[in-house]
């Protein structure tokens, strides 16, 4: 009869449809157990970042407000809230955010290229250690995540460590940096023509 041909072409199909699954597990755990590559050293990822990011147009000297300290405006931790299994979610350390007043010409597109670019090359020794003391965008031996955005009348830049220890270096370079280049004070208010007390 045909519905005996019919439930053999069905139970055919399903045995198929077990072997594809089969082998898709095993293939799929194959691929699993591979080792993965080696993780990159700090000089890997420099290089590849200023091969990428870098170009003509990214000129150390066109930084120069910037990694002088003469445009810094302000110099706040960076805290990113972390899950963990005994309190539900805590605030971790990640960096620093580092706002500077608004430069003639510049985007925060070009800034934060800019910032990666001389990251880079720092880590790759290609701008003397001497130049810059405190330089908050770079880490001898490690790469820092650089974020630069406009904000309100200048610019807010994030910069952040892939641990706890490095963020605490970047905020101790940071902190170093703002302390050498203090913003100028803010004018007082004049007080001619007010009473004070007697």
């Amino acid at each position: 009869m045909r519905i005996d041909n019919g439930s053999a072409v069905q139970l055919d199909r399903a045995t198929r449809w077990r072997t594809i699954t089969f082998l898709s597990l095993i293939f799929n755990s194959a691929i699993a157990c591979e080792p993965s590559a080696p993780a990159k050293t700090a000089v890997d990822q420099a290089a590849d970042m200023e091969r990428t990011r870098c170009g003509p147009d990214l000129d150390e000297k066109a930084l120069g407000p910037v990694l002088d300290g003469k445009s810094v405006q302000d110099v706040q931790p960076l805290y990113t809230s972390v899950e963990t299994a005994k309190n539900g979610s805590e605030a971790e350390l990640r960096g620093v955010t580092i706002r500077f007043e608004a430069l003639p010409g510049v985007t925060a597109e070009w800034l934060d290229r800019a910032l990666e670019c001389h990251s880079a090359r720092r880590v790759l020794g290609r701008i003397p250690a001497s130049s810059f003391p405190n330089d908050p965008f770079w880490l001898p031996g490690n790469v820092v995540d650089i974020d630069a955005r406009s904000d309100r009348d200048g610019f807010l830049v994030a910069v952040r460590g892939a641990t706890p220890d490095v963020a605490r270096q970047i905020v101790a370079r940071a902190n170093a940096f703002s302390a050498a280049h203090p913003p100028a004070a803010p004018v007082a208010a004049s007080s001619a023509g007010t009473a004070g007390p007697r």
